[in-house]
């Protein structure tokens, strides 16, 4: 007979004894509460003596009945089973109670001829149903617990993997679209190619070796932000006014490298795409327990700027980092849109 096939270890083995011995001392103290030594010394040797008994019992319907025919929609043969283990290990508590413990030790508690007949073994029965509703019932919510941790861990670990993707798909992401605009740049403007080349170097000196942990200090995400925002104010000229702002202390902070870049660079995109002037404003602020985010653009026309992939994946990036302390807001209108992000310590 295989027990669910599982391969049981030492704390869950610890935690099996600990069931039984709180059942044994705990229903000891229950069925003589009140009463003399003598009572005490009888019913823990009962429920020692009679241990054996119950814990086949409950074993046999939790890792082999249950398994082996319920699950299985076997419910016949479930029913079956069940009533004739009960039959059976009930007139087995009554031999053994009778036989070892109360004829010996309490005869006044010992049960008169004729004991063993069916009534008085299908009362036995059901009245020591309890002990394997208890088991299945802490069993059942074990195995709940687990479940919903296992889960929490796969979702977890997928999250992981997916920003892990989602960053190092980023960078080369970012680096195309600099090297398309260095081209375009050579093309339209060649005397701004060798300050454009050395603006993308330190950049991506800093965007590819100092931002590559899961956390980066505030201050060196503010570098990367204002270097980005140097290198395509350069190319684009006058149809891009810049606002960098930054106050506060940011020492203290730490955030996922490359917040607000995606947002910026698909922004950038749109203005190197046509031909209106547009202007920006990053503004970052820090203080003892809040730091804000924001990105703001604007046009004098209409423009269509859609960043949901880059939203739902900051948002995940959030959710992970920070969970429950911060707030990402989004105004859009047919000229302007604005990011804001607040975290709270």
């Amino acid at each position: 007979m295989r027990l669910a096939g599982k391969n049981i270890d030492k704390a869950e083995i610890l935690l099996h004894i600990i069931f039984w011995l709180s059942w044994i001392f705990s229903f000891t103290i229950i069925q003589s509460l009140g009463k003399g030594f003598e009572e005490y010394f009888v019913w823990f040797l009962y429920y020692v003596i009679t241990l054996p008994i119950f814990v086949a019992h409950t074993y046999l319907i939790a890792y082999w009945l249950l398994s082996e025919n319920y699950f299985r929609h076997r419910y016949f043969l479930f029913g079956l089973g069940f009533i004739l283990l009960l039959i059976v290990f009930s007139a087995l508590e009554l031999v053994v109670s009778n036989e070892l413990v109360f004829k010996p030790f309490d005869v006044d508690k010992s049960f008169s001829p004729g004991y063993l007949n069916f009534k008085n073994i299908l009362i036995s029965g059901i009245g020591n149903l309890y002990i394997i509703l208890v088991f299945l019932a802490i069993k059942a919510g074990r195995s709940w617990y687990s479940a919903k941790n296992r889960k929490e861990e796969l979702l977890q670990s997928k999250m992981e993997t997916e920003l892990e993707i989602y960053r190092y798909q980023l960078q080369p992401r970012l680096i195309l679209t600099l090297m398309e605009e260095l081209e375009q740049l050579i093309t339209s403007d060649s005397d701004k190619a060798p300050e454009m080349i050395i603006k993308i170097s330190n950049f991506l000196n800093r965007f590819l070796y100092e931002g590559r942990e899961e956390l980066i200090p505030l201050q060196l995400e503010v570098k990367l932000i204002e270097e980005f925002l140097d290198i395509h104010k350069l190319a684009i000229g006058d149809r891009l006014t810049s606002n960098f702002i930054v106050s506060g202390n940011l020492k203290s902070f730490v955030v996922p490298p490359l917040l607000l870049l995606p947002f910026l660079n698909n922004a950038i995109k749109m203005v190197y795409g046509c031909n209106d002037s547009f202007e920006s404003s990053v503004i970052i602020k820090g203080e003892k327990k809040y730091l804000l985010f924001s990105f703001s653009i604007w046009s004098e026309n209409e423009f269509r700027l859609i960043d949901d992939e880059n939203t739902e994946i900051t948002k995940k990036r959030l959710n992970y980092s920070f969970p429950g302390k911060y707030r990402l807001i989004e105004n859009l209108d047919e000229n302007f849109r604005e990011f804001s992000l607040e975290i709270f310590n």
